[in-house]
């Protein structure tokens, strides 16, 4: 099995060109983790830290979007009401008292509804203001004010062997607390997108995607992103986006909605001390194109694989590849850059072209619900049962679901039992339930799934406000 199979990555698609990073380089972090003093507390005590944290930590669902990371492992959890096809859980974190959330990207990429639920158990519907896949960051914003926030640290300073602690909601259990080491900073991803990333051994399950990772101290450092796994769960190897590269990208979106960036078309990875040998140089600086995209600038410039590039502009001296990521990135489009390359074991100089990467978009989020939906989008069947020849008990099954039951969680094969606290037997008693209730009101199913019984809620299908608002006819 390789790497690549074995990465079970929550993060979404992301093949970019030469790309904005926001890590140190290495060499630098270490020297400023020897100068460290020794911290006074006990290091391994996150009950304030948590404490501090857990207000400003949310839990988000995510309906439209399976959980990617779980359908890509192999574990096989109890299943939670709701969770499955269409439906999703992740978690977030407040960092602006007026609504704005920081999550994962891949967490809401392709949903239809987002809501959030904060810690004082409100429930908001959730805007995406805007999403960049490349770091795995999504904006959102809520329409709630004087909210409890986390307080932010600085990623640069974690050092290897530091102590910290994720906070999330793994298969859906609200703030949970999971605690270890970081085991490197900055870590680059075997053919990744060149975007730093802080690697611990935290443990990190399905739903943790997008919480916050803090230090002792109960800062924020990181926001929870991937595993390294060979079955999708925890296999001690887990990956956190500095907090500096998040709130970056999350200023850019809050300002445009969108991320832009330099790009020349040349994927890279770092030449590491263990390859530098076999290109002819003695450090592992720089970073080495592994392919070039056609009809790129990096293409018309003659770039190709195997060369490393050594310095952005007029830089004598080798550049760490976090720096040389940056440098591009920063670039503006239309703008011209020397590459100082060294190719067959000499160096040389080409001018390439910048161009504007493409900017992901949010995605189009519906409405909650639909008053002209025939009960709620689902499909359903009565089972008799007769003379014993019916393999499931009677009653009322769904044998189809889409619009707010599917965005609910209820899936094939699940058994209604009642609306709100009224005993459904077949399709007439559904129907009768359904009318009985106002629209304006939410409607709590009760399903059975296996053994297991659970109450959905189905939102709303005109708020409030609509329901008492009065028409207003032209006078005959």
């Amino acid at each position: 099995m390789n790497a690549g199979t074995l990465a079970r990555r929550t993060i979404g698609a992301v093949a970019g060109a030469l790309a904005m990073t926001a890590g140190m380089g290495a060499w630098s972090q270490t020297r400023s983790c020897l100068d460290r003093a020794p911290s006074a507390s006990q290091g391994t005590d996150f009950v304030a830290a948590a404490a501090r944290q857990s207000p400003a930590v949310v839990s988000i669902t995510v309906a439209g979007a399976g959980n990617e990371w779980a359908a890509a492992g192999e574990m096989s959890p109890p299943t939670r009401w709701g969770q499955g096809v269409g439906r999703g859980f992740a978690s977030g974190f407040v960092f602006d008292p007026d609504g704005y959330i920081l999550t994962s990207a891949h967490a809401v990429t392709g949903a239809q509804a987002v809501s959030v639920v904060t810690a004082d158990q409100r429930r908001f519907d959730a805007e995406v203001v805007g999403i960049d896949r490349r770091t795995d960051v999504a904006l959102l914003r809520i329409a709630a004010s004087n909210l409890p926030v986390v307080a932010v640290g600085q990623s640069g300073e974690v050092c290897p062997g530091e102590w910290v602690a994720a906070m999330g909601a793994p298969f859906g259990f609200e703030r949970s607390v999971t605690a270890g080491v970081v085991s490197a900073n900055p870590r680059y991803m075997p053919g990744g997108n060149g975007v730093p990333l802080i690697q611990t051994d935290v443990a990190l399950n399905p739903g943790n995607s997008g919480g916050p990772l803090f230090d002792e101290r109960g800062n924020v450092v990181g926001m929870n992103s991937m595993i390294y796994s060979a079955s999708g769960g925890y296999f001690g190897v887990s990956f956190s986006l500095p907090i500096d590269t998040a709130m970056r990208v999350a200023d850019e979106l809050r300002a445009t909605g969108r991320v832009t960036r330099g790009h020349i078309g040349a994927r890279t990875q770092p030449l590491t001390a263990d390859l530098a040998p076999a290109f002819g140089l003695d450090a592992g600086l720089g970073a080495l194109v592994v392919r070039v995209d056609a009809d790129s600038p990096a293409e018309t410039a003659g770039l190709r694989s195997g060369d490393v590039v050594l310095a952005v502009g007029a830089a004598a001296a080798a550049m760490p590849y976090a720096e040389i990521q940056e440098r591009v990135a920063s670039a503006t489009q239309g703008s011209r850059l020397a590459l100082r390359i060294w190719r067959h074991r000499a160096p040389l100089t080409v001018q390439v072209g910048v161009i504007q990467s493409v900017p992901d978009m949010p995605p189009k989020l519906v409405a909650r619900a639909d008053a002209h939906e025939v009960r709620f989008g689902l499909e359903l069947t009565e089972r008799k049962g007769v003379l014993g020849i019916s393999l499931q008990d009677p009653g009322l099954y769904v044998q189809g679901v889409s619009g707010s039951a599917q965005r609910a969680g209820l899936r094939y094969g699940d058994a209604l039992i009642a609306v709100n606290d009224v005993r459904v037997a077949g399709l007439a008693d559904f129907d009768a339930a359904i009318r009985a209730i106002p629209e304006s009101d939410t409607v709590a199913l009760l399903v059975m799934r296996g053994a297991n019984r659970s109450y959905v809620a189905i939102p709303p299908r005109v708020s409030k406000r609509a329901a008492l608002t009065p028409s207003v006819r032209p006078s005959p």
